[in-house]
């Protein structure tokens, strides 16, 4: 089949091309307008260290601090997948868990390393006032378990977690952004139904 053929039939079953993309774009406009906007949240936590060494010699207090507070950023970062603690987060937060199995629960919270001694904590929910409230547990949820570490250490692990004021963002779809995509994305699929047609005719 030649150039000339294909703009032929194109040009032939150019109105059903139009409805194909116009029913796409409005559909995704619609999708776009009635679904519900996420918010985006990052928690910030930095590890801090309690106590010094009283000595005027050298000080290996320091060093050991520093790789004491890397092995416990990795182990925050663990405590974020555990079914267990994000149970206990929501718990505390006196938030529903619809949770459909064990997994959804390791996926709730992505959780990272920026530094030895800072741990970015993320996660989307439906609401403002959820958000907050799940950072609130969130950071209360790990100092606990940090005091937990410390009493059975003998009081030789001293460090506590504390946070800034969590980052909650609005994230709604571009319904007109998505209405263009629709239309551009109705186009092609009209083309492939136009062509469909005439193969299987």
């Amino acid at each position: 089949m030649e150039l000339k053929e294909y703009i032929t039939i194109i040009k032939k079953e150019f109105k059903l091309i139009i409805i194909v993309s116009i029913l796409t774009s409005l559909s995704a406009f619609l999708f776009s307008t009635i679904k519900p906007a996420l918010y985006e949240t990052s928690i910030t936590l930095a590890i801090n260290k309690n106590k010094t060494q009283n000595t005027n010699d050298f000080k290996y207090d320091g060093y050991y601090a520093l790789q004491t507070s890397e092995m416990l950023a990795d182990t925050i970062v663990e405590w974020t997948k555990s079914p267990t603690i994000v149970s206990s987060i929501y718990q505390k937060a006196g938030v529903n868990q619809d949770f459909k199995n064990i997994k959804s629960y390791s996926k709730k919270f992505t959780a990272k390393k920026m530094s030895s001694q800072h741990i970015e904590v993320k996660f989307k929910i439906d609401t403002r006032d959820t958000a907050e409230k799940i950072s609130l547990a969130t950071i209360e949820t790990i100092s606990e378990k940090i005091k937990i570490l410390e009493k059975n250490s003998g009081e030789e692990i001293a460090f506590s977690v504390t946070s800034e004021n969590p980052v909650i963002i609005e994230n709604k779809p571009d319904a007109f952004l998505n209405l263009f995509i629709g239309l551009f994305s109705g186009m092609i699929l009209g083309i492939f139904i136009v062509f469909g047609k005439r193969y299987f005719a």
